[in-house]
């Protein structure tokens, strides 16, 4: 199923994943887990087997083999299969990730409730400059939960419509 590529073009891609594997990282992926995503992202067609994303990555068997079953496992990653052929070709599952992506930015009313727990174990200190300044930190968290919230459900309305 690989496709010959220019090798400027290679290039590009390489970069294109490095990139994008960087910002997954920084979004709180492994190394490994955000190139794998990322190649599969860039990847046209759309999916790839297991020795071909280890090829292009230049990772071993076992670091591969682990990130696709931990993006398998979070369900921004599936395979699919083609009659005839036994390998299974990966994918990025777009579906699992709306939905992974959806859980993550919710979890700032998570991070309030927790701020909030703190808060009230603060009742009696008497550093009220930095108890003020948490109470700012959860009311903006509040604030941002609250528009999230509206934004997806503005967004799922929008989508099942069409």
């Amino acid at each position: 199923m690989q496709t010959m590529v220019k090798r400027s073009d290679l290039d590009s891609v390489k970069q294109k994943v490095e990139n994008m594997g960087v910002f997954f990282e920084k979004a709180g992926l492994t190394p490994i887990h955000g190139r794998v995503f990322a190649y599969l992202l860039i990847s046209d067609p759309p999916y790839r087997d297991f020795y071909e994303i280890q090829a292009f990555l230049q990772a071993s068997k076992s670091a591969v083999s682990n990130a696709l079953k931990y993006l398998t496992e979070s369900g921004t990653v599936d395979y699919i299969t083609f009659s005839g052929d036994r390998r299974r070709y990966f994918r990025v599952n777009i579906d699992g990730w709306m939905k992974d992506y959806k859980m993550k930015v919710r979890g700032l009313s998570t991070l309030k409730n927790l701020v909030e727990g703190v808060l009230a174990a603060r009742v009696d200190s008497d550093h009220t400059d930095f108890t003020t300044k948490l109470e700012q930190m959860v009311a903006f968290q509040a604030y941002l939960a609250e528009g999230i919230e509206q934004l997806i459900t503005t967004w799922d309305q929008k989508n099942r419509a069409s």
